[in-house]
């Protein structure tokens, strides 16, 4: 757990102490004693009750009433960064309202002002984030001659035999290394890209991670196999990793505050309605960045539903990494072709201000999986991040057979009808068990077929 020095720039720097003043991070003033300025992330205090939003009419609502709380929030703060002179200097690099969270680069004098403030919440470092680079396993599963052994599993043709459900209409959203946007599997899916981690003004994948997430939840089957859950999917994809594997904080929040309107016109409704995330730190590396807990919050107040990977360091307890491991987002565990938990798997619980979690949430194929290949080919690869795109993608045919579920609805349906793997119940190592689309498709169908009572008994206040 990151620690955290209360006023710690008013007693470094001599000022008087504050005992309103904000969360300042050590990283923060390791950074500034070396090398005098800092990147920072500033999150404020909330001048509204998020509780509230629940009673909010519509989304756009919703969305009006965050940015005015972030409006709100941060105009002061905002005018102070701009002031140059004898209290510091500051310099504002990005702002994120969906966070309630700006980035900055301060020197000393500026953060000393800034940590004695009572409307600031915390302060961390800006700072570089390493791509997990995903476990070497070798795999025996073999896929069929028509769908990869995940969508087997999982109960994807069974799905679209009897449904016809192929995430027509739904936009999901990528974050990632990027996309090759002309693999034959990928080709027109993607409706929106913006490259965190650099300057692309087209879609690229230089790894080779991001295009096979996306292949999982979106890839058609020219090659004769299907390899993606929701074929017919649209694709909102943010870069976030670079060429050379990291990314930065700040970008991070950046493109996650994009996704939340890609085209920037509030009046047009280009939201994806789920976010794909097959990346995270480990335990103890993001639990404490609230403009992180922040953006997960929003994007579920946006009905946007966050999946994430629950992380590759298994199998000992306590492993589940972060944002995924938030009590309000969505992650997903490793299982391979015998139904058994992959060994790499994080495994939880979480304690969250001495609240203990179980995680992941569910479970679903990420070992040996085959999807594409940036230059049109394919590859196989094994983690967590595997298993999320799979769920995304069920997530995506869920909300193609019922566009009105809520993000609890579909979190609850999923839970409900998943495989019970493992001891009796939600467990720390396959959570409800491993994710099952044909048992989640039939119950939100019966429903329209007149079993309401089957439907609405899942869901709870």
């Amino acid at each position: 757990m990151k620690k955290f020095v209360f006023a710690s720039m008013t007693l470094i720097y001599g000022a008087a102490l504050n005992l309103s003043a904000a969360e300042v991070t050590y990283d923060v003033v390791k950074a500034m004693e070396e090398t005098g300025n800092a990147k920072i992330i500033i999150t404020f205090k909330d001048k509204t009750n998020r509780s509230k939003l629940k009673r909010k009419s519509s989304l756009k609502e919703v969305n009006r009433h965050l940015k005015a709380n972030f409006k709100a929030a941060s105009r002061e703060v905002l005018d102070v960064l701009e002031t140059k002179g004898k209290m510091g200097a500051g310099q504002v690099t990005g702002q994120y309202w969906a966070a309630n969270a700006v980035s900055a680069t301060v020197d000393k004098k500026m953060l000393s002002r800034l940590s004695g403030r009572d409307d600031i919440a915390q302060i961390t470092l800006d700072r570089v984030i390493m791509f997990e680079e995903p476990p070497q396993v070798e795999s025996t599963v073999k896929d069929d001659q028509d769908w990869t052994y995940g969508l087997k599993k999982l109960g994807v043709p069974e799905v679209r035999q009897s449904y016809n459900l192929t995430g027509d209409g739904i936009t999901v959203a990528v974050l990632d290394t990027g996309i090759d946007a002309e693999h034959p599997d990928l080709a027109g899916k993607v409706v929106a890209w913006k490259d965190w981690a650099g300057d692309s003004e087209e879609p690229k994948d230089a790894h080779g991670h991001g295009t096979h997430c996306a292949g999982t939840i979106a890839g058609g089957a020219t090659s004769g196999r299907a390899i993606g859950v929701a074929p017919d999917a649209k694709l909102v994809i943010g870069r976030i990793f670079g060429d050379n594997g990291s990314a930065t904080l700040s970008g991070i929040l950046g493109a996650m505050n994009w996704v939340t309107d890609p085209d920037g016109d509030a009046e047009t409704n280009d939201a994806p309605q789920l976010v794909s995330n097959s990346w995270g730190g480990k335990q103890g590396s993001m639990e404490s960045e609230k403009s992180m807990w922040n953006l997960v919050k929003t994007w579920r107040s946006l009905n946007i539903v966050p999946v994430f990977a629950a992380g590759n360091s298994g199998p000992w307890p306590k492993t589940v990494g972060t944002p995924g491991g938030y009590p309000h987002s969505y992650a997903v565990g490793a299982t391979n072709g015998s139904d058994k938990a992959a060994y790499f798997s994080s495994r939880g619980p979480i304690k969250w201000e001495d609240v203990t979690y179980t995680k992941p949430d569910i479970s679903a194929p990420g070992v040996g999986v085959l999807s594409a290949k940036p230059g049109g080919g394919y590859q196989k690869m094994s983690g967590t991040s595997m298993a999320c795109p799979h769920v995304a993608g069920l997530v995506a045919l869920m909300l193609q057979a019922n566009p009105s579920l809520s993000v609890k609805q579909v979190e609850e349906l999923l839970n409900s009808s998943a495989v019970d793997l493992g001891k009796d119940g939600l467990d720390n190592t396959y959570g409800h068990g491993r994710a099952d689309i044909k048992t989640t498709i039939d119950t939100i169908k019966g429903a329209k077929d007149g079993q309401e009572d089957k439907f609405n008994s899942l869901f709870t206040e």
